[in-house]
């Protein structure tokens, strides 16, 4: 009777110990898939980040930049260059609003706190496409334009004259500052979905770097220098005073 009890047992252990086994190598098995597929992922998410075209910007180039005094506040002018890309054209036809926005910023340096930035401010221009009419227009502040082509309509955008970014009393007159502005696609003011898309996407990116000059406020415009002297004209010789007539004697 032992004997048979004693196999039983054996057999059971064995049993036990190919179950335990098996689940081991199922444990291990899937594990390995786990890894493998986590593996993938980072290798995906490395390639997006080294591609050239995943979430870089397109360059806006500023091409001018300068303050002026005028009226009692202070003007920016300034200029910037970019094309869009396919995708985004793609999108504005589609009826996709496309919105610009130029930053400034005015901050002043302090040894001993964090920098003055007594100026921040943004402007936002939109540009809309109406297939019925197949016109584009720019829309900013109270203002709306329409163009025939999309180049006029870039071209508008381009350029900002006399945008009142500071009055006289927000900075210290006779003070260095340090002046900054740029250009970016406001990508917050497209519709959820693109938001999403755009943020990992190139052809949605579209901002310049900020371009930094110093900048000192004065009140007045610098005045204009003095025409030159106008030379005198040389004094004409004068006439010989004619002899008198001698009368008859």
């Amino acid at each position: 009777m032992l004997v048979p009890l004693r196999l039983s047992v054996l057999r059971a252990h064995d049993d036990k110990a190919c179950g335990s086994a098996a689940n081991h190598a199922d444990i291990g098995v899937a594990a390995l898939r786990r890894l493998a597929w986590l593996l993938l992922m980072v290798l995906v998410l490395c390639a997006g980040a080294l591609s050239p075209r995943a979430g870089q910007a397109q360059n806006i180039e500023v091409r001018e930049a300068r303050v002026e005094y005028h009226d009692g506040g202070f003007e920016l002018n300034a200029a910037f260059d970019f094309e869009l890309s396919p995708a985004l054209e793609d999108a504005l036809h589609k009826g996709i609003p496309l919105y610009f926005a130029v930053d400034f910023q005015l901050s002043r340096p302090r040894w001993y706190w964090f920098d003055e930035k007594p100026v921040s401010t943004s402007r936002s221009v939109r540009l809309t496409f109406h297939p019925l009419t197949r016109q584009y227009r720019v829309s900013t502040g109270g203002l709306q334009l329409p163009f025939m082509r999309l180049k006029g309509a870039l071209d508008f955008i381009k350029q900002v004259r006399g945008w009142r970014v500071f009055e006289r009393g927000d900075v210290k007159l006779g003070v260095p500052y340090q002046a900054e502005v740029r250009m970016r696609l406001d990508l917050s003011q497209l519709p959820k979905p693109f938001q999403i898309n755009a943020v990992n996407t190139r052809d949605w990116n579209l901002s310049s770097d900020w371009r930094r000059f110093a900048y000192t406020p004065v009140a007045e415009a610098p005045p204009a220098p003095p025409p030159p002297p106008v030379p005198a004209a040389p004094a004409s010789p004068a006439a010989p005073t004619p002899a008198p007539a001698n009368g008859p004697a």
